[in-house]
């Protein structure tokens, strides 16, 4: 996909999610599916503790349709109408993509944030809510979750609850170990703060049983190559990693100019699908 706006709109997101860990929550959208012409529709999720979650389901472009559901978990900034151009061309592709704002971003209901914290486990069970109405709503399609940075830490704080709803993992600048992250950066002079014991994280991620595709950020100096690869040596067969060069969350950028914006990334994701299919 090529078009003037996206050089733009890469380089406010670059700035936007390369910026020092903190929650940076926007109210605002910056735009709508239906403002770039895509067919979607605007649902309520509610959680298993009464939080309302505003959620977008992109149509599959019908041609192409892969009977595959993408959910998206973003990173810690921004909302979802930031990612409307990557979900574009994933449903162009053929996916079904979903997309949500965590409780206190964007549309969805109101929720105080301390801005120091990794991850809010709150925002896994936004996740679970919306992996188990989906399922429910859509069914006889495979789900998986498509997961960016702090993303990949809801991801996996909710893979016990979700296991047995979801076919696949696929995460961007994926956080393995939060100590190592809190780390780096009291390192750095910033103090970043845990919602709960990391051991319960690391509980969590270790289980994990389906199929992972991991992306790694040749100049990500937190969320590294080597972290993603001892990862890897945890869940064995089930886990593929594949560095790209560039920085943190930069992979819809990868060889723009011969494959346009998001062709190199969704290419990872058909060949990864395709063998887990195999």
């Amino acid at each position: 996909m090529k078009n003037s706006a996206i050089p733009i709109l890469f380089f406010i997101l670059l700035f936007k999610f390369n910026q020092v860990y903190s929650i940076d929550p926007d109210r605002e959208y910056i735009r709508t599916p239906d403002s770039l012409k895509w067919s979607y529709q605007q649902l309520d999720i509610h959680t298993a503790d009464g939080f309302r979650l505003n959620t977008w389901i992109y149509e599959a472009k019908p041609e192409n349709d892969k009977d595959t559901i993408l959910i998206l978990a973003y990173p810690d900034a921004g909302n979802m109408s930031y990612f409307v151009y990557h979900s574009i061309i994933l449903a162009n592709s053929g996916y079904t993509v979903v997309t949500f704002d965590y409780r206190g971003f964007g549309k969805s209901q109101d929720f105080e944030i301390q801005k120091e914290y990794l991850y809010y486990k709150e925002f896994a069970w936004d996740l679970e809510a919306v992996v188990e109405t989906i399922a429910d709503k859509i069914p006889n399609k495979k789900i998986g979750i498509w997961a960016m940075s702090m993303g990949t830490t809801i991801a996996s704080r909710a893979y016990p609850q979700i296991k047995n709803q979801i076919d696949f993992i696929i995460g961007e600048g994926f956080v393995t170990n939060p100590d190592e992250v809190v780390g780096y950066y009291k390192g750095q002079g910033k103090e970043i703060l845990l919602p709960e014991s990391s051991n319960t994280f690391e509980i969590a991620v270790n289980s994990i049983e389906c199929p992972v595709l991991i992306l790694t950020a040749s100049n990500d100096k937190v969320t590294t190559h080597d972290s993603a690869l001892k990862l890897q040596r945890q869940l064995k067969d089930n886990c593929e990693v594949i560095q790209y060069s560039g920085d943190h969350l930069t992979g819809f950028q990868v060889d723009y100019d011969n494959k346009g914006f998001g062709g190199w990334y969704l290419e990872q994701i058909d060949r990864f699908l395709a063998n887990v299919a195999s």
